[in-house]
């Protein structure tokens, strides 16, 4: 199933479009439009990663979160034992 799409209109540096039609003009990539596209996958991802990053560094400095993976990981320690092989 094809992703939902909407026209949107953005106002970018004409030297970045223009390398842009450069590149789709050499059959480097696609269209103008893949580019802005794949750029924009990839800047999501980056910032979504640095914000789970984030939380993670803040995790660890929460003794109280801590304390409750460490009593978590020692109550299933005795059960996971018992399991052999991979799920």
């Amino acid at each position: 199933m094809a992703a939902r799409t909407i026209r949107v209109t953005a106002t970018l540096p004409l030297a970045y479009v223009d390398e842009l039609r450069e590149l789709a003009k050499s059959n480097e990539i696609p269209s103008v439009n893949f580019a802005i596209n794949e750029a924009l996958d990839r800047y999501i991802k980056s910032r979504k990663a640095a914000q789970y990053d984030d939380l993670m560094r803040k995790a660890g400095q929460d003794k109280a979160f801590l304390k409750r993976t460490t009593d978590c990981a020692e109550d299933f320690r005795a059960i996971d034992g018992e399991v052999s092989g991979s799920w």
